[in-house]
């Protein structure tokens, strides 16, 4: 058993294809979305200083959709790959919460991308919303049937950016926040 620390951002091994954010190593080469998706959240890890912040507020939003009701219907897609998964030697040793992370992780991403670089700098928690649904519905090529303040996008994302990304708040006023 090799322990290693990786950052908040490395969820897999990419020259070995393996997933190492669980109890067990997941192979990946039934999964290439989350490979490509680690991919893109290495290039924002590059970029951005809040990665991990970034990417546990878009883990929580979709958490809590999965949890209270899909905003966007990504059910088909997170099936197929939780099916993917089962099919593979090393599923009954992995837990539930691993697997459902594993299957969300392109979404999440996607997520982690327009938390660090919202599509519009609107300062209007409404319009910033409105935005982001109309994206998330652009990249998903499904409707973001808009729930409003009831969405955990709205409320984590627009309600409370600024107690979660201090730096939003700086950007939005033109001064810098340590």
């Amino acid at each position: 058993m090799v322990i290693t620390l990786s950052p908040a951002h490395v969820h897999l091994r990419p020259r070995h294809q393996f997933w190492t954010r669980s109890t067990h190593d997941v192979p990946l080469d039934v999964l290439p979305e989350v490979l490509k998706a680690q991919q893109r959240l290495d290039q924002l890890a590059r970029r951005h200083r809040q990665i991990k912040q970034a990417l546990d507020l878009a883990r929580t939003i979709v958490e809590e959709w999965s949890a209270s009701g899909m905003p966007i219907d990504l059910g088909k897609e997170w099936t197929d790959r939780l099916d993917r998964v089962e099919a593979l030697a090393v599923s009954k040793k992995i837990s539930a919460e691993d697997r459902s992370r594993l299957a969300t992780f392109p979404e999440i991403v996607a997520l982690t991308h327009l938390i660090l670089g919202p599509p519009t700098t609107a300062l209007a928690p409404k319009e910033l919303y409105l935005a982001t649904t109309a994206e998330l519905s652009r990249r998903f090529a499904r409707m973001h049937t808009t729930l409003g303040t009831q969405d955990p996008l709205y409320r984590r994302f627009c309600i409370h950016r600024e107690r979660d990304f201090p730096e939003a708040a700086g950007q939005r006023t033109g001064r810098r926040v340590l």
